[in-house]
């Protein structure tokens, strides 16, 4: 079985405020605590790049925290994998064309019962059901 497609998602309100603060925090130790003064020229080079991608740090942080309305990330979140490579299925459908995945169940719980499957059989037929996609 193979899972294969995009997903694009976007971090949290909450959690992009707490990246915003430990940022600013990072932004004020580096500031406070090195003495850029006797620091050498690979230091200083250094610690310009760094001082700068926790700016850009801070402002992405910021755009999607709890502190600002407009958000950096406009893209609605996509879950559209797909799984390939798995055997295909003779379930019943119902009415709307989904897979009743609860009436499968039932029927391999039956067969297990009458003693048609085995509990290893039974175990890999249920793995099966409850890892197909019940979104649809």
């Amino acid at each position: 079985m193979r899972i294969h497609g995009t997903s694009k998602t976007k971090e949290s309100k909450y959690n992009s405020t707490v990246g915003l603060i430990i940022s600013i925090g990072m932004l004020v130790v580096a500031l406070m605590v090195f003495d850029f003064s006797n620091m050498p020229a690979f230091g200083k080079i250094f610690m310009i790049f760094w001082v700068f991608a926790v700016c850009a740090q801070i402002y992405q942080s910021y755009r999607n925290s709890i502190f600002s309305n407009k958000s950096l990330h406009h893209e609605v979140t996509d879950h559209s994998l797909k799984v390939s490579g798995g055997a295909k299925s003779t379930a019943p459908k119902q009415q709307d064309g989904n897979v009743s995945h609860a009436m499968r169940l039932r029927q391999i719980e039956q067969l297990y019962r009458e003693g048609l499957l085995t509990t290893d059989e039974y175990e890999a037929k249920r793995q099966d059901v409850l890892d197909e996609d019940w979104g649809k």
